[in-house]
């Protein structure tokens, strides 16, 4: 799964597999009781600590933070295993959501843990009435979810990104608005 954030662009956690039909996910929204086990989930899959800075940072962001909109996916045994985050993000002025940093505890990559979570968390934006997603990923990955590359909605990156790894999905069936995302200063995307 990836992220995007500029200091260290599209990465990968390595839950690409179609999941464990043996392992009963349990996505849910975050709670503050969650904070340092999403911090731990982000630092145990990724190299740096960018992304559990980033989600730190966007937390901190009220313009950009949007409360029931970031997701843990616990394990049979209760623990948190897998973090989604959907933030705000504009198409020129119209507000969109943001999917990034994704993450899944190394133990429970390729187990579906990262498909349970967002999942999860692209319903409840549909519920909270958010239109459009953006995810710069993996381009195997996110088409699983409906993402498709946001050129044929007329969506531009913010800096030049891989057309099939720069994707966009309507949530409500609409057609996305056209123009150039810009994403939370977080991102530290010009």
């Amino acid at each position: 799964m990836t992220g995007t954030h500029a200091s260290h662009g599209s990465h990968e956690t390595g839950d690409s597999g179609s999941g464990d039909p043996a392992v009963a996910w349990r996505p849910r929204p975050e709670t503050t009781a969650d904070t340092a086990a999403v911090r731990r989930i982000h630092l145990a899959a990724f190299e740096t600590a960018g992304e559990a800075d980033l989600v730190d940072a966007l937390r901190r962001d009220p313009s950009a933070w949007l409360p029931g909109l970031s997701y843990v996916a616990d394990a049979p045994d209760g623990t948190p295993a897998a973090h989604a985050l959907l933030t705000r993000c504009h198409v020129d002025e119209v507000p969109a959501v943001a999917l990034a940093p994704c993450a899944v505890l190394p133990g429970y990559q390729k187990c579906g843990a990262g498909d349970a979570v967002i999942r999860a968390l692209l319903e409840a934006a549909r519920a909270a009435g958010e239109r459009t997603a953006m995810v710069l990923g993996h381009p195997p990955y996110y088409p699983r979810f409906g993402f498709v590359p946001a050129a044929r909605f007329g969506i531009l990156p913010p800096q030049p990104w891989p057309d099939d790894a720069f994707m966009a999905l309507s949530l409500d069936d609409s057609t996305p608005p056209r123009g150039t995302v810009r994403y939370a200063e977080a991102f530290g995307i010009d």
